[in-house]
């Protein structure tokens, strides 16, 4: 697989996620001098634009909700978050971990909800990150979530 990393965030997220254009232009509108070129695919800081563009304005939201309308939305987020979590770039690996994986924590539905839609490279890095947190990967083994 190539490279997705922050060269190919923007074009990957616009093609994958529902919505996005819509949502980038809006967080480009909000601060025009700051995001004004993620509209040209530019990307300086991934987890920056990972927070801002993707996990706080799309997938926190669809996740949260957990309605019946929202699982294409949502296997589409997962699909744009396993072609960032294949790349072996440590930038990528490490916006993702941060940008992505760390906001499952908000609350135990959320993570739920995120375990239960990831696909197999996000899974392996979900529990790498739950590693870190053992009181949280205990109990999710204990009531049989990570089997």
């Amino acid at each position: 697989m190539t490279s997705t990393g922050t060269g190919r965030a923007v074009e990957e997220f616009l093609r994958i996620v529902p919505g996005a254009r819509t949502v980038l232009d809006e967080v480009i509108a909000s601060y025009p001098d700051r995001y004004g070129a993620w509209s040209e695919g530019s990307v300086d800081d991934l987890l920056e634009f990972l927070l801002q563009a993707f996990t706080r304005p799309v997938l926190l939201p669809l996740l949260r909700a957990g309605g019946p309308d929202d699982e294409t939305a949502v296997r589409a987020c997962f699909a744009y978050i396993e072609l960032l979590a294949t790349d072996q770039n440590p930038y990528v690996e490490s916006s993702v971990h941060f940008g992505i994986l760390e906001q499952f924590l908000e609350d135990q539905n959320t993570l739920l909800r995120a375990w239960r839609h990831s696909l197999p490279a996000t899974r392996t890095k979900l529990v790498a990150m739950l590693e870190e947190y053992p009181a949280t990967l205990r109990a999710l083994r204990a009531a049989g979530v990570l089997e």
